[in-house]
């Protein structure tokens, strides 16, 4: 049998190839990174989104049920106040008849507060030991409180502190009753922290409560 000349690859040839191989493969390694880095970062920001909409879920629904008096009264007079206790731009303190049975000093009070040292917000209940809503990082939370709108044009805030918030008009303090509005405004920082995909993820959200209460009759 006649045998035909083979030769095999050339070191030249080899150095090429391998060198070919190479490119693809880091090629194919920097759209998988790629898409590994979007995937990541998606994963962290729902996560961040998950614990704002909590919150804001939680407070919102409270909120909305300030003033509720179906009998017209309210423990420590806060029925003058519509059933907000204490308020400023980190901390809010209300109260609502919880059962609808109507009697004095029957009501749900509820205290909500920022701390900027474990960077939560908390919740107390009828004086109890205040308990975080979340074991988010939340590094920023803003209150700010609106009367009726009787115009086109959105009325200013109330004024926490002078000036505070921008464009504010009149003193919160001796306006609880005409409290129409309350807009819940929360920064949350993913817990989760991925150095090389982009850190923690960080959101803020917002959400209106109508005080729908308030200006009611008694």
């Amino acid at each position: 049998m006649e045998m035909r000349n083979q030769r095999g690859f050339t070191l030249a040839e080899l150095i090429v190839g391998m060198g070919l191989s190479l490119a693809v493969l880091a090629t194919v390694y920097g759209v998988f990174r790629s898409q590994t880095h979007t995937v990541k970062g998606q994963e962290k920001q729902l996560e961040a989104q998950e614990y704002a909409l909590n919150v804001l879920d939680i407070m919102v629904r409270e909120i909305r049920n300030t003033g509720y008096f179906p009998g017209g009264t309210a423990c420590g007079g806060t029925a003058s106040t519509a059933g907000i206790i204490a308020a400023d731009a980190a901390s809010l303190q209300i109260v609502y008849d919880s059962n609808a049975l109507g009697a004095a000093c029957n009501e749900l009070i509820i205290a909500y507060a920022y701390n900027s040292t474990t960077k939560n917000i908390t919740r107390a209940v009828n004086g109890a030991t205040a308990e975080p809503l979340t074991d988010a990082n939340v590094t920023a939370f803003q209150l700010t409180y609106y009367p009726q709108q009787t115009s086109s044009t959105a009325p200013s805030p109330f004024c926490v502190a002078t000036g505070n918030p921008s464009g504010c008009s009149g003193t919160l303090s001796s306006n609880y009753s005409a409290v129409k509005k309350i807009l819940v405004s929360i920064t949350v920082q993913a817990k989760s922290n991925d150095v090389d995909f982009g850190g923690q993820s960080t959101i803020t959200m917002s959400l209106n409560a109508d005080l729908r209460n308030h200006g009611l009759p008694s």
